[in-house]
């Protein structure tokens, strides 16, 4: 009787797992939220919302944290040296994986190794946007005009490295004009630089530059994607004015330190695919030009591999580095 009560044990842990069968009680206190760009662009953003789906879920403060630096280098490094038991979260776009290895020449982490994905949240377009001293009122302009400047125009980025960064030099080697990159810490410091005028364009996320469209202190040319947005439909696309094929997004997902218990990062994952399909999650976004996902870890993890194979072929073609 007991070698078959000791053989019923193992079947039991083959079936569930070792970490289903010891599932670990999470989360018993606060969880941080670490950002790497400044308050008030999209990861920023969509930090905020989940945290606060989040906390109704798991009755625990989720709390945001803004680390901003390097192209979100520097949280993605503070997640992945954080101790593996999901109180430390990062929410960012894809680029601490995919394009990061190939800008600098080291990194402090390894993207594949010290990070696991937990899901891609949302995908984010962008806007390429004017000030209103641009005497450019298209796309098609806008490229006219750079080509005949003698000093080119500066654009705004969320940082070095950032999604619209590598957006604006893919732009400028597909259509051969030249712009001068200025990189901030997020959209929080780049869209007021915009507005004021100091620096003169930029792709930017709806959030952060919504309230100046509408105002007219900017004004919106053209569409990172390869289809017209559903919130700007009068906008037309890059692809579809100066540069066939462009189409350019954000991804913004869920990561935490690899070696993470698994039960901690399923529960992790069904809270943010939980969030971004929630009814008015979706509604908020659908007002914001995010476009929920919500993907298991394994779908985000094939993902950003054939991305990193993308984007390193496409920094490899525009010959753009950071060191």
């Amino acid at each position: 009787m007991n070698r078959f009560a000791s053989l019923l044990a193992l079947i039991a842990t083959a079936l569930h797992g070792p970490v289903l069968a010891q599932a670990p009680a999470w989360p018993q206190k606060p969880v941080r939220v670490l950002v790497g760009l400044a308050p008030g662009g999209n990861p920023d953003t969509l930090a905020r919302m989940l945290a606060a789906k989040w906390g109704d879920a798991f009755g625990q403060q989720f709390v945001v944290e803004n680390r901003p630096g390097a192209g979100s280098t520097i949280a993605a490094d503070l997640t992945a040296k954080s101790a593996p038991d999901g109180y430390t979260v990062l929410i960012s776009d894809s680029s601490v994986i995919t394009t990061a290895p190939h800008l600098y020449k080291s990194l402090p982490y390894d993207p594949f190794r010290d990070l696991q994905a937990v899901s891609l949240a949302v995908v984010v377009p962008m806007w390429l946007v004017v000030h209103p001293s641009v005497s450019a009122s298209s796309v098609a302009e806008l490229v006219a005009a750079a080509k005949s400047r003698k000093n080119p125009m500066p654009y705004a980025s969320s940082g070095n490295g950032s999604i619209h960064h590598i957006t604006m030099e893919l732009f400028k080697a597909d259509t051969g004009a030249d712009f001068t990159h200025v990189p901030f810490k997020g959209a929080g410091q780049s869209v007021p630089a915009m507005i004021a005028g100091d620096v003169q364009l930029g792709f930017i996320g709806y959030p952060a530059a919504a309230g100046a469209i509408k105002s007219g202190k900017l004004r919106v040319l053209a569409f990172s994607m390869a289809r017209r947005s559903n919130l700007t439909p009068e906008v037309p696309t890059v692809a579809e004015t100066v540069a066939p094929g462009f189409d350019m997004a954000a991804p913004l997902g869920v990561f935490v330190a690899s070696r993470t218990p698994r039960e901690i990062v399923a529960r992790l994952n069904r809270a943010a695919n939980d969030a971004v399909k929630s009814p008015e999650v979706v509604e908020r976004m659908a007002g914001i030009g995010m476009e929920p996902v919500g993907t298991t870890p394994e779908e985000y993890e094939k993902l950003l591999r054939t991305e990193f194979e993308r984007f390193g072929s496409l920094i490899r073609r525009i010959g753009m580095h950071l060191d």
